[in-house]
């Protein structure tokens, strides 16, 4: 059996690193053989027809054995639309968070993904709760992920604590908006100012 993370990278904005969006979902042979190959090929296919943004941007996903000690480099990678870049159409740090337990809500048998909204719908603005149309769509990633590789793949907590991948039994989205800052923007600009409370000269004095 072979915990595999599926590293998928979706460049907003630009092709920096630091403008690639992630998100890491794990899945678990339970055959005995991994093709690693076949697995990326799968989601790649599937997540670009999931989500617009990922398919007309740049996107990588890479396969990674995450019970292998490091360092742990890919087992098989693949880019699609490459050089290709849009905007974002909205705030980037903005997620709803699909969460899920395997067997039992407790610490290593439980999981997050945090969806970003700009590659899981085109709009702009948000109401001050997800709509359940939103949360609907990120429900959609569900049946995607257990279907992936076939009966011989289960979506699946990893913890790397007991070295144990646990096969997704329930999941929950929260009707609340999640922010992941490190997805956002760099700042390019700075607004200065200062205040009459007190002169320079009287701060030097201090």
């Amino acid at each position: 059996m072979a915990p595999i993370k599926l590293n998928t990278t979706v460049w907003c904005d630009s092709l920096l690193p630091r403008d690639g969006i992630q998100i890491n979902p794990v899945v678990n042979t339970t055959a005995g053989v991994t093709d690693s190959e076949a697995l990326v090929n799968d989601w790649i296919v599937a997540f670009k027809g999931y989500s617009p943004l990922a398919a007309t941007n740049q996107i990588t996903v890479k396969a990674y054995d995450v019970s292998r000690p490091k360092p742990n480099y890919p087992l098989f990678e693949r880019t699609d639309n490459p050089g290709l870049v849009n905007a974002a159409p909205s705030v980037r740090e903005v997620a709803l968070c699909l969460s899920f337990y395997a067997g039992n809500n407790v610490p290593r048998r439980r999981g997050r993904l945090y969806v970003p909204m700009c590659l899981v719908t085109a709009t702009s603005t948000y109401p001050v709760r997800p709509s359940q149309t939103i949360i609907d769509k990120v429900a959609a990633l569900v049946p995607i992920l257990t279907a992936l590789g076939g009966v011989d793949v289960d979506w699946s907590v990893w913890s790397g604590v007991d070295g144990t991948a646990r096969a997704v039994t329930d999941w929950w989205i929260d009707n609340e908006w999640d922010i992941q800052r490190r997805r956002g923007l760099r700042g390019t600009a700075r607004t200065l100012g200062t205040t009459t409370e007190e002169s320079r000269s009287e701060r030097s004095l201090v």
